[in-house]
């Protein structure tokens, strides 16, 4: 179900059965879609259609990954980050970093406008705000550039780069700040308050649209952070959301089967499945790595 008037009908892309799907990216030169089961610690790709093309096994846990300007990807995993060859094997280490207790992992990953790979953490255990959000170069550098957080999750830039997004699940709110190429984080103010958000994207009306975990629904926001409409979708946990297809004028929506009941997944039986929807406006390509 869908009220809205940017969007057509919701359609199962892929009934991937994932556990956690996250990440996902569209490749508009294979023309196929990517994305991580952050649990399995697998790297899947579909063609166009929705069928199965590759499945590439990682250290679990995969919390994201990007493409690499030179081909390839960067991924996070629990501790480190990795550059991985084409098709996402034989992961190199370029960055570890200490996270405050053992109970953390890395979580959402996302390269700016400039090719750095900026990646938030996670507490698994507790949820104390004691996770942080982190910048990485090519070259392996890695700055913290601000701690406080409880689950850092879905970031996304404005059309110039000079503002950045990032979303705090854990404190229902989607952050923005003032960025730039010297990849400087300046002071974080609240955008959207009030839900959930995991995966955030931007379109070309430089309008948001926010995954919301555990409602079934997908929210755009214009850039001044007011709601506009949102998409309902059969599978309550909610996760990423990316741009892609022809002319990226597709949203494609990940879900997961995590954290439900077998009541659950038997009312919802499309959990962990990739959803499609057509869009009247369009998405970007992925930043990359090193771009």
């Amino acid at each position: 179900m869908t009220t809205s008037a940017t969007t057509g009908p919701v359609r199962v892309f892929s009934d991937a059965g994932a556990v956690l799907a996250e990440s996902i990216v569209w490749d508009p030169e294979q023309y196929v879609l990517r994305w991580a089961d952050i649990t399995l610690g697998t790297l899947n790709t579909a063609d166009a259609d929705g069928r199965p093309v590759s499945t590439v096994p990682l250290p679990p846990p995969l919390a994201s990954f990007q493409p690499r300007a030179q081909g390839g990807f960067v991924a996070a995993l629990g501790d480190r980050v990795v550059v991985t060859g084409p098709d996402g094997e034989d992961p190199r280490t370029i960055a570890t970093v200490e996270h405050a207790t053992a109970g953390h992992r890395f979580n959402e990953g996302k390269c700016d406008p400039f090719g750095r790979f900026l990646v938030g953490s996670m507490n698994v255990t507790t949820g104390e705000p004691d996770a942080a959000l982190y910048s990485v170069e090519p070259d392996g550098t890695t700055r913290l550039l601000r701690g406080g957080f409880g689950v850092t999750n879905g970031i996304e830039w404005s059309p110039d780069g000079d503002v950045v997004y990032v979303t705090d699940t854990s404190a229902s709110t989607i952050f923005r700040a003032s960025y730039g190429p010297d990849g400087e984080l300046g002071e974080l103010e609240p955008f959207v308050v009030g839900a959930a958000h995991d995966g955030l994207v931007r379109d070309d009306e430089g309008c948001f649209w926010g995954a919301i975990y555990g409602s079934g629904r997908v929210e755009r926001y214009d850039a001044a952070g007011q709601h506009l409409e949102t998409v309902e979708l059969p599978a309550p946990n909610t996760t990423s959301v990316a741009f892609g297809g022809e002319d990226m004028g597709t949203l494609f929506i990940g879900t997961a089967r995590e954290n439900l009941t077998e009541e659950q997944l038997e009312e919802h039986p499309h959990s962990g499945a990739l959803f499609a929807v057509p869009t009247r406006v369009h998405g970007f390509p992925a930043n990359t790595f090193g771009g």
